[in-house]
């Protein structure tokens, strides 16, 4: 916070008040903002970032089908 303060000859005082903030360094997020589901799990490294804006995780698209097979049988669900 800072104050000045001007005295002239005609006995009148003018001040002025600021402050000032201190904004640290932010360490922005680079990565995708947009994500579908896998079979496997996925971590979004973002320890220690900001995010310029949200995470999307979308629902797994409707033309997907989940293919397994079990030796013998091959099912698509």
């Amino acid at each position: 916070m800072s104050f000045k303060a001007t005295f002239n000859s005609d006995l009148h005082i003018k001040a002025e008040f600021g402050a000032y903030v201190v904004v640290p360094e932010v360490d922005y997020f680079d990565g995708d903002y947009e994500y579908t589901p896998t079979q496997e799990a996925q971590t979004i490294p973002i320890i220690g970032k900001t995010a310029r804006q949200n995470i999307t995780i979308n629902p797994i698209p409707s033309n997907y089908g989940l293919i397994t097979w079990n030796g013998a049988i091959l099912t698509v669900s």
